[in-house]
């Protein structure tokens, strides 16, 4: 079982928290979780990303934003990366490279929190600048 330290800001009032997000693999499914506020939120899939996405909207549905480079809206990962626990950080109209690689839960700062579908939107929008 691994642990990542992340930083979470509360979107109500800006607060910051520490928290450690757990990761568990059965082999057959990634399932990570997080304990704030006496509660236990969980994200849980057969794939890496979208377990951490599940996690994340979760998180953002009570009102905290993960302050970690797989929650910002340009985290997206290459069909080589799939399954890994690595993301690039892209910009419009840039291919990315490895320079532009990160750890899902590097620490990262960040301004907006959004969900996973404002990723999918960027990721469309990304794809189509290049």
């Amino acid at each position: 079982m691994e642990e990542y330290p992340v930083k979470l800001k509360k979107l109500a009032d800006g607060t910051f928290s520490d928290i450690v997000v757990k990761e568990d693999d059965n082999g057959e499914t990634i399932k990570f979780s997080a304990q704030m506020d006496g509660k236990i939120f969980v994200g849980e899939d057969e794939d890496y990303l979208t377990a951490f996405r599940k996690l994340r909207d979760v998180l953002l549905s009570a009102g905290y934003g993960m302050c970690c480079a797989g929650a910002l809206v340009n985290a997206l990962q290459s069909g080589m990366m799939a399954g890994s626990d690595r993301v690039y950080l892209v910009k419009l109209g840039e291919k990315p490279s490895m320079k532009n690689a990160v750890g899902i839960f590097d620490p990262a700062g960040a301004d907006i929190f959004p969900d996973s579908r404002a990723q999918e939107i960027y990721a469309e929008r990304f794809f189509d600048s290049i």
